[in-house]
């Protein structure tokens, strides 16, 4: 692969009745892309970086990840959480504080152990293979994520984050704040 073919396909699967896992087995079948990164609908991105960053990690992990993740103020997973990220839903804070991490971390990739969720995925189109794909047999919306990382795992690749990109979710949050 030279330096100039690595591309993501970068998507927000959806599909109705919740289907989530059904939504991203078709955008993996419908890419040419080896790369693909899914975001959630309700991620503020924050890092103009962003995807230098994600071309960046993968050339650092190659293909021994099965996941790469980022960093984010509110989600499950506390170690995919950011330290003292803003508690406030003001944009400008939490690109300062993007800045702050990109500062702080720069391009640096750590391994991630246990289940991840699945706000950031940037996966390949190897791995999802290997792994057999997201399982359709999970309904709704929960769970998913969790289990695409364990079943990579299981296919032997290794989960990634990346500190130093940081994004805004309204995860939790959103019900609140968007009733229109």
């Amino acid at each position: 692969m030279s330096r100039n073919d690595l591309w993501i396909d970068v998507k927000m699967p959806y599909a109705e009745g919740k289907k989530l896992a059904y939504a991203y087995n078709r955008a993996m079948e419908s890419t040419t892309a080896e790369w693909v990164l899914f975001l959630d609908q309700d991620l503020f991105i924050c890092n103009k970086r962003w995807y230098e960053m994600s071309i960046r990690a993968i050339r650092q992990v190659g293909h021994d990840a099965g996941w790469i993740t980022a960093v984010t103020n509110r989600i499950g997973n506390p170690g995919q959480r950011a330290p003292n990220a803003p508690a406030t839903h003001d944009l400008v804070e939490h690109i300062a504080y993007a800045k702050h991490m990109y500062e702080t971390f720069g391009d640096q990739v750590v391994r991630f152990r246990g289940a991840l969720c699945g706000f950031f995925i940037l996966t390949s189109k190897t791995a999802w293979k290997k792994a057999g794909g997201f399982n359709e047999g999970r309904t709704g919306l929960n769970g998913v994520d969790n289990d695409y990382s364990r079943a990579v795992q299981r296919a032997g690749y290794t989960l990634y984050g990346m500190p130093g990109l940081y994004f805004y979710h309204m995860w939790r949050e959103k019900n609140r704040l968007m009733k229109w």
